[in-house]
């Protein structure tokens, strides 16, 4: 890729209003609200000799800022909700319910294999695939980087804010090059320079380049420090010897970079509520300051010149009195009243809102939530989250079954699984974790005809190993024959008994 192609794409990235909503949701995640960045205790006036607008601050205004968490709570709901419980990737291999034996071979190779595929991906996926889905609330979409470290296969989290996805045409459909770009402090210089470095990827290599300042322009030339070249090595050992044999060079055929969208617009899940939160933050920072400075008072004062008045208010407000020598001051005390009624009323209606158009449930509610709701009323409460949690994981899901086809790649290239799985061929499923009533939902499921043994373990609230169970199950079921057929032996067969009372001849 060209450097003048690579510095465009980099400068309009940057100056994108995508770019500042990644860095928006990033902040509001943290709690770092706009609000932080306001003077409440500065004012605008209009200067008529100059023509302008001044700006000038009022030193005896108070100037708090009470940022509001609805966003961060809003998206650990949303990450809670759709993994809090394990995924389930499982392998499935169609069986002959007829033939037994054949039937348990088979389940336990579909158990191998899901055991492996779990094993490439690591004690800490879940916990990654948690990060990712935050990330991609924040910033609309999230990345997953395929890679090998130490001869393994790992999946490297990347910053959206530093992606710069290139896709074949307009509708996004194929990933065809991606700039990986970061800052690095640069220290071999007399004094630290920020510089940007750039890697470029396609579906056979990796480029990299490095931000120089050329007859001062800035330009990006191939950084010559590190080896352009193929996508990952792959480092073989002699068992025998235990050293390195050899070092093959290897390409995926793809861009490896792997997308999770929030959405199908990629939009972030602060987009929607940013507005009524400043606002909500902005009315009761405005409120706290009004109680600070006022303390809920009105001074009307008469006989003070205006110089005298800024120390008259600077008295009242730090010692509580005021003294002159003036026959003519005069102050009199009056109760504000503050709208407190109105403003609380304000604050109701934006806080519904954000939860509303945010798709949250807002739990503090307890006129909604109710000390004992239903399943239906559950239900229709978690609607909303319910939708915005099926976006999430469409994109995740997606995103999965391309994880697993950089895992089966893997061990298949070590000879572990045939040639012929792939990974449409495993099961992806995520359990969500709602809060139900749960006598409601024991009972239901202990009165359905129609579902299966196998069905109600999986649905059950309290079931968390579905074949731990059923072989339970069976355990319970032989030992209960076990116990009748005791108890049947003890009490004697039912052959035939002479009886007293026969006539006999």
């Amino acid at each position: 890729m060209h450097s003048k192609i690579i510095k465009q794409l980099i400068t309009e990235f940057n100056a994108s209003t995508t770019k500042k909503k990644m860095l928006d949701g990033e902040r509001y995640s943290k709690g770092q609200n706009d609000i932080l960045k306001k003077s409440l205790n500065k004012y605008k006036v209009y200067d008529p000799k100059t023509n302008n607008v001044i700006t000038k601050t009022n030193e005896n205004k108070s100037d708090e800022h009470l940022p509001h968490c609805f966003y961060p709570k809003q998206v650990n709901q949303k990450k809670a909700y759709v993994c809090g419980k394990p995924i389930t990737i499982s392998y499935s291999i169609p069986v002959d319910n007829e033939d037994n034996e054949n039937t348990k071979a088979t389940e336990n190779t579909a158990k191998k294999i899901t055991n492996m595929v779990w094993n490439t991906l690591g004690p800490n996926f879940e916990k990654l695939i948690k990060n990712r889905l935050k990330e991609a609330s924040n910033k609309g979409r999230a990345w997953l980087h395929p890679n090998y470290r130490d001869g393994k296969l790992v999946f490297d989290k990347v910053a959206s804010e530093e992606c710069i996805p290139v896709y074949d045409t307009e509708n996004q459909s194929y990933l065809i090059n991606m700039l990986h770009f970061y800052t690095i402090q640069d220290l071999n210089g007399e004094e630290p320079v920020d510089r940007i470095y750039v890697e470029v990827w396609d579906d056979k290599e990796v480029k990299y380049y490095i931000e120089t300042k050329v007859n001062n322009e800035v330009v990006f030339l191939e950084d010559t420090t590190r080896i352009s070249g193929c996508h990952w090595y792959r480092e073989i050992y002699d068992e025998a010897l235990d050293n390195l044999k050899s070092t093959e060079k290897h390409s995926w055929g793809r861009v490896p970079f792997i997308e999770i969208e929030n959405n199908e617009e990629k939009t972030t899940d602060l987009e929607p509520i940013k507005p009524l939160i400043d606002a909500y933050d902005l009315i009761n920072s405005g409120f706290v300051n009004t109680i600070e400075d006022l303390k809920e008072i009105v001074w009307l004062i008469n006989g003070y010149g205006a110089e005298d008045l800024l120390q008259l208010i600077e008295n009242l407000k730090v010692n509580g009195v005021a003294r002159t020598n003036d026959t003519n001051g005069h102050i009199d005390a009056k109760l504000l009243q503050i709208p407190y009624e109105a403003r609380q009323a304000l604050l109701k209606g934006l806080k519904e809102l954000i939860y509303e158009f945010g798709r949250a449930v807002d739990t503090s509610n307890k006129d909604l939530i109710g000390q004992a709701p239903s399943g239906v009323s559950l239900e229709f409460l978690y609607t909303d989250l319910d939708m915005k949690a099926d976006d999430a994981i469409g994109g995740l899901t997606t995103a999965l079954y391309e994880t697993l086809w950089y895992v089966l790649q893997d061990l298949k290239m070590r000879n572990k699984i045939p040639e012929n799985i792939n990974e449409f061929d495993f099961k992806i499923e995520f359990n969500k974790s709602r809060i139900f009533n749960e006598v409601e939902k024991v009972n239901t499921i202990n009165n359905d005809t129609t579902l299966s043994l196998r069905r109600k373990l999986e649905i059950h609230p309290y079931v968390d190993d579905v074949e731990t169970e059923l072989k339970r199950i069976q355990e319970e079921k032989a030992e209960n024959m076990k116990l009748q057929s005791k108890i049947f032996n003890n009490s004697g067969d039912f052959g035939t008994h002479n009886h007293d009372d026969d006539d006999t001849e």
